[in-house]
């Protein structure tokens, strides 16, 4: 042995060690047994976040109501706790001497476990701030904190942090729930803290608004060529489909479809009513919306020709051939056709208003160019008596319609269907008018529901489901499904 280890064993307690036995025994108990060691761990993902791949990357994030720091900057991407530098001076006891000094607030490096988001976000904060989290239960609990003096603590990072928590579904239903707990109105609950479901209706309304106003302007002019603004109809059911997608989890299917239908009937009636009260032709908003939810076919019909028309156009235009090399050039892979069509028209028509010299000459030149097609509107014009006849004529016409749609229960020389549409669209502009007066289109397209809702009975769906259920109890499955109906059987003809 080497004389140090001697030394070194001389000096430590000899541990006698238990002889083991050859055989080595291996345990058959539940925890280990089960254990997958390829399971993920509960918690989340518990792997260390720096904020930037935490925080929201929605360019809707509000900006910080007391701005950046300017003066002490690294505050801006941690939680500091309104800390920074302090500059002051070291006094002599003997000479007062005064040497200039500063005092730098104890910044650590933590990983804080976030609840609602599960992860553990890699946070530069202060001692200060770690003392204040412990006392509040937690990282979400401190930035949730409803108080002035905790969004001024807060910074840049913690304030973009708070907004990403606030969008959890989890967090939504708490503040709702307390808002609901300090007696605030439910109207006031959903604006200020609206559910994933409400958000993505209300993305989709913007979108149906947006369409809406478009197709508007198309049909506010004469010349086919505006057609350009008009919507294709592929790509309008594209949109419809992905956005049901997105809210399919929190409604029924078909009340999805109805309060889309009943949001855009509503946008497109208030926009046409707006336009027939600007041109003179009703003499109120109210008999504008009743206008236009009775001409809310030939409207239809009208746009889906401009539509057409515009469609086959550009296509004589523009080969194949040609939006492929557009969509190549501008790196839009996923471009939809009817969009390429716009944007190759409008670069047709900027080239040729660079050609005659500006948008002004390009102007007079179509105009020259469609001379003779309105001097032949002109004349049709003036054989009917003048643009005031025209109008006074018109507007006319259309309070005929509006009367006998009013009328329509009682008119026996409608046909059936006929008496059906004129029925419904005057309900749905009483509707539209009380939902006007009221909130607006979410109230309509509630108030659409409620009476789909009365209308509507029991589909087959819940008759076989319901059957299903009796059958796998060891039931009558047919007479579960024969009972499953609630009308008499005066109401059903075939009864």
């Amino acid at each position: 042995m080497h004389p140090r280890c001697q030394l070194l064993s001389g000096h430590l307690a000899t541990v006698l060690r238990a002889p083991q036995t050859a055989q080595r025994t291996f345990t058959t108990s539940a925890s280990l047994y089960n254990k997958n060691p390829l399971q993920r761990r509960k918690g989340g993902d518990l792997g260390s976040h720096l904020p930037k791949h935490v925080i929201s990357q929605d360019p809707h994030i509000p900006d910080y109501p007391y701005g950046d720091h300017a003066h002490f900057k690294q505050a801006n991407k941690g939680l500091y706790g309104e800390q920074m530098i302090q500059f002051g001076n070291n006094v002599s006891r003997k000479t007062e001497t005064k040497t200039r000094r500063k005092w730098t607030p104890n910044v650590l490096s933590k990983s804080l476990y976030s609840v609602a988001l599960k992860k553990r976000i890699k946070l530069r904060v202060t001692s200060n701030v770690m003392k204040t989290i412990d006392r509040e239960g937690g990282l979400d609990e401190y930035l949730l904190k409803d108080s002035v003096q905790r969004i001024k603590e807060l910074g840049p990072t913690g304030w973009a942090l708070r907004w990403t928590l606030m969008q959890r579904p989890e967090v939504i239903d708490r503040l709702r729930a307390e808002a609901a707990a300090l007696g605030i109105d439910q109207a006031t609950i959903d604006k200020q803290w609206p559910t994933p479901e409400m958000l993505s209706q209300q993305k989709y309304a913007d979108r149906v608004l947006a369409r809406e106003q478009a197709l508007a302007q198309a049909g506010e002019v004469e010349d086919v060529e505006q057609g350009m603004w008009a919507e294709e109809e592929e790509g309008a059911e594209d949109e419809v489909n992905g956005t049901e997608a997105t809210i399919k989890d929190a409604l029924e299917g078909q009340e999805v479809i109805a309060r889309k239908k009943a949001y855009g009937e509503y946008v497109s009636a208030t926009i046409a009513a707006k336009r027939y009260l600007k041109r003179g032709l009703v003499d109120s908003e109210e008999e504008g919306l009743k206008l236009a939810f009775v001409r809310q076919t030939e409207r239809m019909d009208a746009r889906w020709k401009l539509h057409a028309k515009f469609t086959e156009k550009t296509k004589e235009m523009f080969s194949a051939q040609d939006l492929k090399e557009l969509k190549t050039r501008l790196k839009l892979p996923n471009m939809h056709i009817s969009l390429l069509r716009k944007i190759a028209y409008n670069q047709h028509r900027r080239a040729q208003a660079e050609a005659a010299g500006g948008w002004e000459a390009w102007r007079e030149v179509k105009k020259a160019a469609n001379a003779e097609k309105a001097a032949q509107i002109k004349s049709n014009i003036d054989a009917l008596g003048g643009p005031e006849a025209l109008k006074a004529s018109r507007k006319a016409t259309f309070a005929k319609a509006i009367a006998e749609a009013e009328t329509a229960s009682t008119n026996q020389a409608l046909d059936e269907q006929t008496r059906q549409y004129l029925e419904s669209a005057i309900s749905k502009a009483d509707m539209a008018i009380k939902a006007k007066a009221a909130g607006g289109a979410q109230e309509y397209v509630e108030m659409s529901i409620e009476e789909l809702k009365k209308a509507s009975s029991p589909g087959l769906s819940e008759l076989f489901q319901g059957s299903s259920k009796e059958k796998n109890a060891g039931g009558d499955a047919w007479a579960a499904l024969v009972n499953s109906s609630n009308k008499p059987a005066e109401s059903r003809p075939n009864a």
